[in-house]
């Protein structure tokens, strides 16, 4: 089990240039305790007593606020206790700094769920990750798949430089991403004009810096896949892929990922966060490490215990509910559970 030290989805860059495109959300900030954090998006609930949501949104996958530096329990302490209110994380990577601090710091703690997501141990070399990940018949599979793709035309990976032309990698990524069943439901970033912005606003930010990452495969200079990630310190943590359906069976995004996957080897970085779904079916299958993360409800001691337990018990009977009503879904449709 891997441990975070960074999520570069809550740095303080990344989070002052995508929260103006982040809809139903408030910028909150550490309020009258002075003290490291900073920027974080949530939401306020009425019900059944007030208190605060952390908004998930493509741009903001990270529930964490932003921090200047390493956080204390005091620190912790402090922050929760300007709230003044019961706070919902959801997807808390457990073992990051910052969420360890918030859970100690809190004077009330209810977890909701745990789980664990793919991720990838940087250490060793891809050679050698690539002998003990697959067997011999699935490497002999990838290399049939990336070769028959090589047949239909001229085909290139571009990876981004420092200083190098981010644009296109984002223009590539949003064209493939929107050419398949999100473009046609509506939900691909490009069909959003202020997701589209604010990704393009952040990765900005973040490519100042030297923060970003971004791989893009093209056919005959057309792009079939493309991939960003953030980087901070040294872990990585993947942003959102998207490939062209038409050449699905190819298995493109897959390719992709191992391209990247050889990059952030020789980069030398400790960790790789996939930032993905529990039971992702690609990811789980190729990044066979694991991140544990938790939703959950916590609170400074401003909050009373009895309204604290109000809300933990609402969200506890809320997601209850909406596990029960997804399985029955899955059950009358014949589909299978992620």
């Amino acid at each position: 089990m891997m441990s975070p030290t960074a999520s570069a989805f809550s740095d303080a860059a990344w989070m002052r240039a995508v929260l103006a495109h982040v809809p139903h959300a408030s910028t909150l900030v550490n309020g009258t305790e002075p003290g490291p954090f900073g920027l974080f998006a949530a939401k306020e609930s009425l019900l059944p007593l007030t208190h605060l949501q952390s908004v998930t949104t493509a741009l903001t996958p990270c529930p964490l606020p932003s921090v200047t530096g390493p956080v204390t329990e005091s620190d912790a302490a402090a922050f929760l206790n300007d709230l003044g209110e019961p706070l919902v994380l959801r997807g808390v990577p457990a073992h990051h700094p910052v969420a360890e601090a918030l859970l100690k710091g809190a004077k009330h703690v209810h977890v909701l769920k745990t789980w664990q997501r793919a991720a990838l141990d940087l250490s060793g070399d891809f050679e050698s990750w690539m002998t003990n990940n697959f067997d011999h018949k699935r490497r002999k599979e990838l290399k049939r798949l990336k070769a028959r793709l090589a047949e239909q035309g001229t085909l290139v990976l571009h990876e981004l430089i420092p200083g190098g032309d981010l644009a296109s990698h984002i223009r590539a990524f949003l064209t493939v991403e929107a050419s398949g069943w999100k473009g046609e439901r509506g939900t691909a970033m490009a069909s959003d004009s202020d997701a589209a912005r604010g990704l393009s606003a952040g990765l900005a930010a973040m490519h100042r810096e030297d923060k970003v990452r971004f791989w893009t495969l093209r056919l005959d200079g057309q792009p079939v896949a493309s991939l960003f990630a953030l980087v901070n310190g040294g872990d990585v943590v993947l942003g959102k892929i998207g490939y062209d359906e038409a050449f699905a069976k190819f298995s493109p995004g897959v390719l992709l990922i191992v391209e990247a996957t050889r990059c952030l080897f020789e980069e030398g970085l400790r960790l790789a966060d996939s930032n993905a779904i529990p039971g992702h079916p690609m990811i789980d299958r190729i990044w066979r490490d694991r991140i544990t993360c938790m939703d959950v409800v916590i609170a400074g001691s401003a909050v009373s215990s009895a309204t604290f337990s109000v809300v933990a018990r609402y969200h506890a009977l809320k997601d209850a509910a909406r596990a029960a009503a997804k399985m029955i879904y899955l059950r009358l449709t014949g589909r299978r559970a992620s």
